[in-house]
This record gives C-alpha cells, structure tokens and sequence, in this order.
C-alpha cells in the first residue's frame, strides 16, 4: 500500500548526469545525494534511461512521489501564443493555464525521449511525478516575485536563458552560452539585453531578476548598467549542477 505521507524524491537530469534528492514529510533533506555521471554519446535518451534505473535501485524508492527537473538543453524553447497546435514527434509544455491566451513559455520535448523517461518512472511505479524543464520549474517558482516589467531568466551550467517582458506579458526568449570571461565581465548581461530591447522597440527593463548559479560581476550596480537580482532559495544545502536541476522541482 502506498504511505500518501512518505518521502519524496527530486530528480535532476542533464545529459551527461543526475542527482536524487530526498526530502521527508515535513520537507527536510534526509541522507546524501545520490548521483551519477557517464559519458555523452549517441542515443542520449538511452543512455540517461540506464543511469536513472540505477540511481533508482539505489535509491530503492519504487512506489515514492517524485518530481523530474531535466536540463533545458533536452527541450526546444520559446514563447507562444496558446492556443498551441500539435507538431508530430513533441510533446509540449506550457506556462499558461488551460484557458489563457496569453502569449507564455513553451517547452517541447521530443516523443522518443519523453518515452524513455516515461517508460523508467512506470516501472519504478514513482507517483505523481511532474516532468518538466528548468526553465518551467524556474519560473513556476519565482514568477510571484516579478513586478510586471521584469525580465526573467537562469543561469545554468554555462548558459543563459533569459525572457523578455513587458506590462506583465512574455516577449521573447533568448539563450545564450556562457564562457568563464563572460561571468568575470559586470557588463556581459547588458549586452544582449540591450540588444533584444533595439530589435524589438521595447524599453530596457528596470530590472533582470535571474535564478541559478548567477555572475556576482552582474549584480554590483554601477552608473548606467541595468539592475540585476539574484534570485536564491533558503535553507537549501549547496550541490553539483544535478542536485540544482533535482532542487528546482521542490519550490516548482
């Protein structure tokens, strides 16, 4: 019989790795991490499908509640105006609710690979679980903290997702890769936002509110840069990019 009271497990998979993070009825941390890293090679999916079977039998948590996070690199992202037509071989995930149409961010993940993960969590029989991308999760959790003009976005393992807003509305969504001069460089967020800002006639925002392993370079303010705020959970103890992506499911 399942316990409805028992533990849960965040789930956070790259490409290259994953990390299960366990969190007990009251939602504290209990035990280590578990994690694993392999290799990128052909069949991703496949090779992912492997990995999380063994942190699972490690794990021995068949039949517990679970949240799966997966790295933005495995979803095709943008912003759309619902309501969404189907595209053969994706499966999409959105920010809107079932009747908004408003322009949101969507999400789609490729059939093959949402197959993969499907198949590992039914025969785990893990319940309840939300798969979704980091950016979705992201912004489920902190879009409550935004004022109406606010940009958005994360900062994960190298790279930038950043939304653009304006009177409460998504823009456009931009990604960008980051190299190590990139977040010494105070200046380097700037850059594309005042670019995206010409290209679209809207104005600078007054503020880019970013999550995740944020440059502190970005958030020193200075004399004509754009203002920058890190966004960070409490109570939540330090770990590899997996144990981020596994953390981004429990406020999500």
């Amino acid at each position: 019989m399942f316990d409805l009271f028992g533990p849960r497990w965040h789930i956070g998979c790259s490409r290259t790795s994953l990390a299960l993070v366990r969190r007990d009825r009251f939602g504290h941390h209990t035990g280590v991490p578990i994690e694993r890293s392999w290799q990128a090679g052909t069949s991703p999916e496949l090779l992912l499908a492997a990995q999380l079977q063994a942190a699972l039998d490690q794990a021995g948590c068949a039949g517990a509640r679970a949240t799966l996070v997966l790295s933005d690199d495995w979803f095709r992202l943008g912003i759309v105006t619902p309501p969404l037509t189907p595209v053969a071989g994706w499966i999409f995930q959105t920010s809107a609710g079932t009747r908004s149409r408003k322009p949101c961010l969507s999400a789609a993940l490729p059939v093959h690979v949402h197959s993969a993960l499907q198949d590992i969590l039914a025969r785990n029989r893990l319940r309840g679980v939300q798969l979704m991308p980091h950016c979705l999760a992201a912004w489920t959790r902190w879009q409550g903290e935004l004022d109406r003009d606010d940009w958005f976005g994360t900062v994960h393992d190298g790279r930038l997702m950043l939304i653009s807003r304006a009177n409460g509305k998504m823009i456009a969504l931009m990604q960008q890769s980051l190299t190590e001069d990139d977040m010494r460089m105070p200046d380097r967020l700037d850059r594309p936002v005042r670019t995206a800002s010409d290209r679209s006639g809207w104005p600078l925002p007054p503020r880019i509110v970013l999550c995740g392993e944020v440059p502190q370079p970005w958030t020193v303010a200075s004399p004509g840069r754009l203002v920058c705020i890190p966004l960070r959970e409490k109570n939540l103890p330090a770990g590899s990019l997996a144990v981020a992506l596994a953390q981004a499911g429990i406020a999500a």
